[in-house]
């Protein structure tokens, strides 16, 4: 396990080589390794802990009512998920793929259930805990503004100026189209056919998974 790198994560940050063992301790870490296109979350299956991501990506993902596969989230190297299913303790039809070779430090949220914080360090990493569930809470609202616009093409407009605002008129696109389509709720075909529709209209311009907008997007 990398500590260094650890330290280097929101979650753990700032705390020394003992505070993090006591962390470690604290939350039982257990870190597993899985490989390109792993299920590392089974569908119908509990979340007993949340998961940090040491390294690689990771997507979560729902079925609709149809079967179609719908992105719930996308993961990078520090960032994490299943918090909120891990501390209810509650099931619920989501499952989660290794975009790229991961490796996972798995969390068990037992001792933030208690909320009785016996010293400063375990009052800090409840709070961060608390924390990380209020930035999922915007980011999911994010993702609601984006699915409640009407057409394709007024969802990729949202979904890109949410983008714009944190990284400028040019940015690379962290999903391949199929990946998209799903973060999106539609399928390829018809994501292509708007990305075209968009460029036609000047409003961007792609090179693979790099884009410019040429203005900005309504968000």
């Amino acid at each position: 396990m990398d500590r260094e790198m650890l330290k280097k994560t929101a979650f753990f940050q700032g705390l020394s080589d003992e505070e993090l063992e006591t962390a470690l301790a604290f939350f039982d870490a257990r870190e597993s390794a899985y490989e390109k296109g792993d299920t590392i979350k089974p569908i119908h299956t509990p979340f007993t802990r949340f998961a940090l991501v040491l390294q690689g990506r990771v997507q979560v993902y729902t079925d609709d009512l149809d079967g179609n596969q719908m992105m719930m989230a996308h993961v990078e190297k520090g960032g994490m998920f299943g918090e909120s299913l891990s501390y209810l303790k509650q099931e619920e039809a989501v499952y989660a793929l290794a975009v790229t070779p991961c490796r996972i430090l798995w969390l068990h949220p037992g001792n933030i259930r208690l909320l009785q914080p016996k010293t400063p360090l375990e009052s800090l990493l409840i709070h961060r805990f608390i924390q990380n569930l209020a930035g999922r809470a915007l980011s999911m609202n994010d993702r609601i503004q984006i699915l409640s616009r009407l057409t394709l093409e007024e969802k990729l407009k949202a979904f890109l100026s949410l983008y714009q605002k944190r990284h400028g008129m040019e940015f690379t696109l962290p999903f391949s189209r199929t990946e998209l389509a799903a973060y999106l709720g539609a399928n390829r075909s018809a994501l292509s056919r708007a990305l075209s529709q968009m460029q036609k209209k000047g409003l961007i311009s792609l090179d693979g998974r790099r884009i410019t907008l040429h203005s900005p997007m309504d968000s």
